[in-house]
């Protein structure tokens, strides 16, 4: 039989006991092999999961090539019947043929052989193995290690467990010893072996023991241990000889703690919030010693940037990332509105007045504070202002050491929504990993920004932070949303993206099924060009993200954008003002419903919603837009200049849209030569774009400008079929009149207003 060792040493044997050289020196094929092997749950594979594991840098035909090589070669070495398929798409392993410590160690721990399982574990699974240019394997592998380092872990407590009871103390000490070896961080573990080599008579042992795992959390933490370790270790030196020491089993992070520890630090608890007022009264802090209830006044805010007031420029990463993570907190609040971050930005170190922003956001509360970092330790001034007077409602100075980056965010939080009088509902960061935290922050302060640059750095944060903590749900999702973005907007033919999107979203709502953003990033996934612009599902996420996350604009914004193509200018327009009530500045919006005043021939009231937003903010969108207006309100010498100076700046004119709006002005001149000339220049530019139905509808109206309807009809099938089956606006569209008694365009408008009146009822 095949011997598949991983834990620990890898080794592998074929069915005659000869190692297997040939694959031990190939990575990616080793790395094939355990993942088929140890993957749970166990069983077939599809190609495509395989093929965005191992070569998410190749396209599809390359990478199911490289797929193909490798399991011939998997076959050459361990035999051609170790490797089985289940039809065309799906592979696997036959595990009667084969056996392997992780799954001998599965079993083990399965059916309660605790120690049979320990001994299958050697070490950390695949220890310091690595491939190149294989993130997700890497993810899987990272979840993989920590699982079984769970499970390994679970499993040494029982026979810890299980020799105390049997009075063998000196075995329990040994299962001990190394239970903190495989989880050194594990405080409830760490205290066990203390109070063990205590029982044994081994102080020493006991101090030394404690002087390890505090000197541990140090490097790797930067944090100390809890009051609970420390007053053990305290028990264990002063005292003369060695005495049982009543400890609780309960994990550090359930909470809790034994009524006796309660009532030894009761006393200990009351000094200190004693010298707590008598210091706060001394500084003469101006607030409240509790929070003061403001209840009835404040329901919706804004939480403008921290200020960095350390010396160091450095720490105004800290800031940003207390002001991000308090916003998104603070958001799943449900009877709370929580302006979104990217509508804040402007505000940060403003001369404006609170009533001013409070104007300009629209919200009655605004939180602003600052940072400051000293040493080991970061100190937080946050006040509640009141919009409309100015007037302070509540404040607060919290301090922590700068590892405690959870804690604080959590105290700041439940500070605020006391003082609101509202119940607390925070759901946390999801993930213990601080690194894998704040490579999270970082992301979300690049994601809001939608362009290329700031998509490519927030998509290396956020492999970082899932590298980190594969289970951490949110960055899973937000990693989904930033692949598809990548996808639609920026690289259309990056079909690994795509693929990467599909799966983080997957496993963001494996994780958590109730995470609204997990929810928001497979709706965007749905109504892709990936997802075939699949309206119904996209909606039925949209919606589920809003109800469990009611101020998250996004889902709002994109609902609105899906019924705006759909023709349901009624909901779209709702849905865009609800986005705007959560973020003001959100430019996509705006623009949107300055869309829907064109669609319903609105052309004056339409340019003015357009000239709201600043060019830059999405400048092919922005020109096209204004010059599309223009054109309806006959201001053609204006729609020329804007389209020609657009097009000397960016001739890659992406999507081709402004191109194909200025071949609509040549058509109205007469000019076919040239029109004809920008519609061709327009199909290249639009390969691959996500917004090809905009460019096909311009084509469409071209040929129906010039006459020809048979093709006008063709180039509006086509955007139909691409996403945009919009029946009001083509219904009004005055460049379409040329072609009304066509009879194909009869008949497609017919079919296009039966789905219009079907969805108006089920979308």
């Amino acid at each position: 039989m095949i011997e598949f060792r991983m834990l620990g040493t890898l080794h592998l044997t074929d069915a005659a006991g000869h190692e297997v050289k040939r694959l031990l020196t190939r990575s990616r094929r080793l790395a094939l092999l355990a993942y088929l092997v140890a993957s749970t749950p166990r069983g077939f594979h599809r190609r495509d999961s395989l093929l965005a594991l191992f070569w998410p840098e190749l396209d599809q035909e390359h990478a199911r090539a490289a797929l193909r090589q490798a399991l011939h070669v998997l076959r050459g070495a361990l035999g051609s019947d170790v490797v089985i398929t289940r039809g065309d798409e799906e592979i696997g392993l036959d595990f009667g043929r084969l056996w392997c410590d992780v799954v001998a160690f599965d079993d083990a721990v399965a059916a309660g052989q605790v120690s049979a399982a320990l001994d299958c574990y050697k070490g950390d699974l695949l220890d310091g193995f690595f491939i190149s240019g294989a993130g997700e394997f890497e993810r899987w592998l990272d979840r993989e290690r920590a699982r079984l380092r769970e499970a390994v872990t679970a499993a040494a407590r029982t026979l810890i467990t299980q020799c105390e009871a049997a009075g063998d103390d000196a075995a329990a000490a040994q299962w001990a010893r190394r239970a903190t070896r495989l989880a050194p961080h594990d405080e409830d573990l760490v205290r066990r072996f203390i109070a063990l080599l205590d029982r044994l008579g081994d102080r020493a042992g006991a101090v030394a023991a404690y002087d390890e795992f505090a000197g541990c959390l140090r490097a790797d933490l930067e944090t100390e241990p809890a009051a609970e370790t420390k007053a053990l270790i305290t028990a264990v030196r002063e005292r003369q000889t060695a005495a049982p020491v009543q400890l609780s089993h309960t994990r550090l992070s359930d909470g809790s703690v034994t009524r006796a520890g309660r009532n030894r630090w009761r006393s200990v608890a009351v000094a200190v919030v004693v010298a707590g007022l008598l210091v706060s009264s001394a500084a003469n802090w101006r607030r409240p010693l509790w929070p003061s209830p403001v209840a009835g006044r404040v329901q919706s805010l804004a939480v403008l940037p921290f200020q960095n007031l350390s010396a160091d420029t450095l720490h105004a990463w800290y800031a940003d990332g207390l002001t991000e993570a308090l916003t998104t907190d603070l958001g799943h609040i449900r009877s709370l509105r929580v302006i979104a971050r990217g509508s804040v930005i402007p505000f940060r170190e403003t001369s404006k007045s609170p009533q001013e922003i409070g104007r300009a956001l629209r919200v009655e509360g605004i939180v602003e504070g600052g940072v400051q970092q000293s040493g080991g330790r970061v100190r937080v001034d946050v006040r509640l202002v009141n919009a409309a007077t100015g007037y302070q409602l509540w404040a607060d100075r919290f301090e922590e050491p700068v590892g405690n980056r959870f804690v604080l965010e959590d105290r700041i939080g439940r500070g605020i929504l006391a003082a609101l009088s509202l119940r607390p509902s925070l759901t946390g960061s999801a993930t213990q990993n601080r690194a894998a935290y704040d490579a999270y922050l970082h992301a979300e302060l690049r994601l809001w920004r939608e362009n290329r640059e700031d998509d490519s750095v927030a998509i290396k944060w956020l492999e970082q932070a899932v590298a980190l903590d594969p289970d951490f749900a949110a960055a899973q999702a937000e990693l989904a949303w930033a692949y598809n973005m990548r996808v639609n907007l920026f690289a259309p033919r990056d079909t690994a993206a795509a693929t990467r999107a599909g799966l983080a979203a997957q496993k963001a709502l494996r994780l958590d099924p109730d995470l609204a953003e997990a929810h928001f990033a497979r709706g965007a996934l749905l109504s892709s060009v990936s997802g075939r612009f699949a309206a119904g599902p996209a909606i039925q996420e949209f919606r589920r993200a809003l109800e469990l996350n009611p101020n998250f604009a996004r889902p709002h914004h994109n609902l609105g954008n899906i019924y705006l193509h759909r023709g349901l200018l009624d909901k779209a327009a709702d849905e865009f003002r609800a986005t705007l009530a959560i973020d003001p500045a959100n430019y996509g919006a705006t623009r949107r419903l300055g869309i829907v005043l064109i669609y319903r021939g609105r052309y004056e009231e339409g340019l003015r919603q357009f000239r709201e937003v600043p060019p830059e903010s999405n400048q092919s969108l922005w020109n096209y837009q204004v010059a599309w207006a223009l054109l309806y309100l006959g201001r053609d010498k204006e729609a020329a200049d804007l389209m020609e100076q657009y097009l000397r700046d960016h001739p890659e004119d992406r999507g081709g849209v402004v191109t194909s709006t200025r071949a609509i002005l040549e058509a109205k001149r007469g000019e076919v030569a040239r029109a004809e000339t920008d519609i061709g220049a327009a199909i290249k530019k639009g390969k691959g774009f996500l917004h090809f139905h905009h460019t096909a509808y311009n084509i469409a109206s071209v040929y129906a400008l010039l006459g020809q309807p048979a093709r006008a009809v063709y180039w509006l099938r086509q955007t139909a079929r691409t996403g945009w089956p919009c029946y009001p606006y083509f219904a009004r569209d005055p460049n379409l009149d040329r072609i009304r008694s066509d009879p194909d365009f009869v008949a497609f408008m017919q079919q296009l207003k039966v789905q219009w009146q079907r969805e108006q009822e089920t979308l």
